[in-house]
């Protein structure tokens, strides 16, 4: 309704209207009889015109009549039966017929009224488990014209409750809190309010991600390689099972692990290229990539091998029209490592995605084109990052054929020094520009103690607390 009017009072700019939160039961009109008796019997429309005051005005003032309509209309509302029995107090009462209510005097329409807000009371004392006497005159009020009020009950509780914070406030607790900034500098705060006291738990919480990375050796039994839409032109990749079952059983499920792949070409087959080693080198993690060092990985046992690219892990599978898709991120990171490194030719080196598909394994080999390569360069340092990148399609990348093979053993190299390969747990120590050495090892889990040692420091903290407490002040001697 108030469209309208606004229209209207256009003109009147002294006149504000405003809305309201009163559920006047102006519905309840047509629950009278006059009005059913009428819709019943019409047999065909028409516009029929009703004083809903009666002749009231001739007597009262247009605020009572008012009050007393809406009293009828909540009445009629919270009970029918019981207000057309309070509206007919005996048989002499008759409705005239251009009238809608029963014609009573003014001292029969006071007796009436009081009667009427009685019952609407008693309605509401009953549905809220309030005793009617206890309520003020606004709160009637509000009751009849139909604001929602909140029982007093739950009024004292909150009262309560706000008295509480305020003494829990005014004893003013000192907390001390010690935290670590991007620089790896130890802050100690202090404060005296409880706002900076709530503990933050993100929905991505480590402990559960944590327990399910342990069923990750479960897919290891059921891996699958995509071999569509691959050209039988191309290089044969040939990937070590023993390996790959280890890679997937280190990852996490929702943040990406990265490896260099360093391989062979047999002396038979220069068509072929035999992957024997990943290098796990120091790195960070997201759900959309992996930083990595531009140091690229030096050691011995990689001296007689060619780098043959680089595998990751990703949460799930990208497709686009039911068609594996190669993240135009991996792109960024692939020419970002040929530009970087010498020892990449940019001819044989392919990426490896490991997707998590439901309790499975996805394998996908791509490898990247000249014009994918250009795309790369260009967009490796935009502004607003890879998401503002622009011209990125499916010629940017093919799909190589890759084999899984039981016939030979890879091995895996990791960083030397005991901090592990993983730094997401302290990646104030990661830099892209960091050195790091390598050792012929097994690589430790995603959530292996030495990848995240603040958390077990943390954890004897607590125990050394609660020893300190259980622990006696004087010794007994006479024990």
């Amino acid at each position: 309704m108030l469209d309208p009017l606004e229209v209207h009072c256009l003109d009147f700019p002294n006149i504000v209207l405003k809305g309201s939160e009163l559920q006047l039961p102006f519905q309840a009109a047509l629950k009278v009889e006059k009005f059913g008796d009428l819709i019943l019997r019409a047999t065909e429309p028409q516009m029929v015109l009703f004083n809903i005051y009666d002749d009231w005005l001739k007597t009262i003032s247009s605020y009572t009549a008012f009050s007393r309509l809406i009293l009828i209309l909540r009445g009629l509302h919270v009970n029918v039966d019981k207000v057309k029995m309070v509206l007919r107090p005996d048989k002499t009462v008759v409705t005239q017929p251009h009238h809608v209510w029963p014609s009573l005097s003014d001292e029969q329409w006071v007796k009436v009224e009081v009667a009427l807000k009685d019952l609407i009371l008693a309605d509401y004392g009953k549905k809220n488990n309030v005793n009617v006497s206890s309520l003020t005159q606004s709160e009637i009020r509000d009751i009849i014209l139909g604001m929602e009020i909140t029982p007093p009950s739950l009024q004292r509780q909150q009262v309560a409750e706000i008295e509480q914070q305020a003494r829990q406030q005014s004893q003013m607790t000192a907390t001390t809190t010690k935290s670590t900034n991007v620089h790896g500098e130890q802050i100690v705060v202090t404060t005296t309010t409880q706002y900076e006291a709530a503990t933050f738990n993100s929905k991505t919480d480590w402990r559960v991600r944590a327990i399910s990375a342990t069923n990750l050796h479960l897919r290891t039994k059921h891996i699958y390689v995509s071999s569509e839409d691959i050209s039988e032109d191309g290089l044969t990749y040939v990937f070590p099972k023993n390996i790959l079952g280890k890679f997937i059983t280190i990852a996490d499920l929702r943040t990406q692990i990265s490896g260099y792949l360093y391989g062979i070409i047999p002396a038979d087959n220069d068509q072929v290229r035999e992957i024997r080693c990943i290098v796990m080198v120091p790195q960070v993690g997201n759900h959309q990539g992996v930083t990595l060092p531009k140091m690229m990985p030096d050691h011995e046992f990689l001296s007689d091998m060619e780098p043959l690219g680089w595998i990751h892990t990703q949460p799930n599978e990208l497709t686009q029209n039911g068609v594996q898709v190669l993240p135009a991120p991996d792109v960024v990171t692939h020419s970002s490592i040929l530009s970087d490194s010498k020892a990449w030719k940019g001819q044989n080196e392919i990426i490896i995605t490991t997707s998590f598909t439901p309790g499975s394994c996805s394998l996908t080999a791509y490898k990247v084109t000249s014009q994918g390569l250009e795309w790369g360069k260009k967009n490796r340092n935009i502004v607003g990052g890879i998401a503002s990148a622009q011209g990125y399609s499916s010629k940017c990348y093919e799909k190589v054929q890759m084999l899984l093979s039981d016939r030979f053993q890879g091995f895996f190299m990791v960083p030397e020094g005991g901090i592990g390969w993983n730094y997401n747990f302290q990646g104030v120590k990661h830099n892209t520009s960091m050195e790091y050495s390598l050792k012929l090892d097994t690589p430790e889990r995603f959530y292996a103690e030495c990848h995240r040692p603040q958390h077990f420091l943390s954890f004897v903290q607590i125990e050394q607390e609660e020893e300190n407490v259980q622990e006696a002040d004087v010794e007994n001697f006479l024990a």
